[in-house]
């Protein structure tokens, strides 16, 4: 990626194309994509965490919860008086801070997700995300970064493959896209054309090693996501940016083929440490994200 700091590249180039929403919660940064649809973006901290209000004829859907350093509830209610749900892409730090806050929340019914829902996240994890210089805006009133932790919160609808999220008048499909976690949905709207990717594809760092990893379920989804590529032409990633063209879908699942079956030489090593994890990883990086797996995918192949 180069030096540099995190933060030189913002305002990502995509966003001055999109209507900027001034609110009473500068924390977020909220641009209006369509008169039914919000991107939410906490562009002050490391992980540009992007979530997505969908508003519906009878409700809305909120996609993913951020880091939880600000009031997302309070923000989402500012724009629009409709009963929200909030859907999880799945369960890692930078996506349930906000749950708890929440009356109705929807996650994948997997092991992870209810383990995330019943013990939430202590300070150790969720502090992981104000290190250094992860953080570059003034923290919100009221936030205490040294008692920031998730609490547990409780799932009103626990979802599988298949289930469809009706908004009235808007239609959002869910599809268990293991890899990224084991807990990882990505959401289709056929009819606005938009792929809901979470984590597993977004224009940065995407990874399969992470706790509820798995590489070669990570290609699995690509392929399904790829395989689903008629219905859809924009991607809207959990991360960064929205409104990446379809066809990166198709890139990321190459990326991925050509990691598992050792094909690719051009990577960097180095252990990748955190408060539920310690693991060597390579990081093969491509001309629009990278994708990072375990160093120990590759030792079979190398034995043989």
């Amino acid at each position: 990626m180069g030096g540099g700091n995190w933060w030189d590249v913002l305002p990502r180039e995509v966003y001055s194309t999109l209507d900027r929403v001034e609110t009473g919660h500068p924390w977020y940064s909220v641009y209006r994509i369509h008169d039914w649809l919000y991107a939410i973006l906490e562009d002050g901290q490391y992980d540009e965490a992007l979530m997505y209000l969908v508003i519906g004829e009878e409700r809305a859907v909120l996609v993913d919860g951020g880091t939880g350093i600000g009031r997302l509830d309070l923000l989402v209610a500012e724009l629009t008086e409709k009963p929200v749900l909030l859907l999880l892409t799945h369960t890692h730090n930078d996506h349930i801070g906000g749950c708890s806050v929440f009356d109705e929340i929807a996650v994948f019914d997997d092991a992870m997700g209810r383990e995330s829902a019943s013990e939430g996240l202590g300070r150790e994890k969720m502090g992981e995300m104000l290190e250094g210089d992860a953080v570059v805006r003034e923290y919100p009133p009221g936030f205490d970064p040294e008692n920031f932790y998730a609490p547990p919160y409780v799932v009103t609808r626990w979802l599988v493959d298949g289930d469809v999220v009706d908004l009235g008048g808007r239609v959002l499909e869910v599809l268990h896209t293991p890899g990224h976690s084991n807990d990882h949905v990505c959401l289709l709207d056929r009819d606005a054309r938009y792929l809901y990717t979470g984590d597993i594809y977004y224009t940065g760092a995407v990874t399969s090693y992470l706790p509820g990893g798995d590489h070669g379920a990570f290609i699995e989804s690509c392929r399904r996501l790829v395989g689903l590529m008629p219905f859809y032409d924009w991607l809207m990633p959990a991360h960064n940016e929205p409104l990446v063209e379809g066809g990166q879908m198709g890139e990321m699942l190459r990326a991925a083929e050509d990691i598992g079956a050792g094909r690719l030489s051009e990577y960097t090593e180095r252990r990748s440490v955190a408060a539920n994890y310690d693991v060597p990883v390579r990081r093969f990086q491509f001309d629009r994200f990278s994708l990072s797996v375990r160093a120990d995918l590759f030792s079979d192949k190398a034995k043989s």
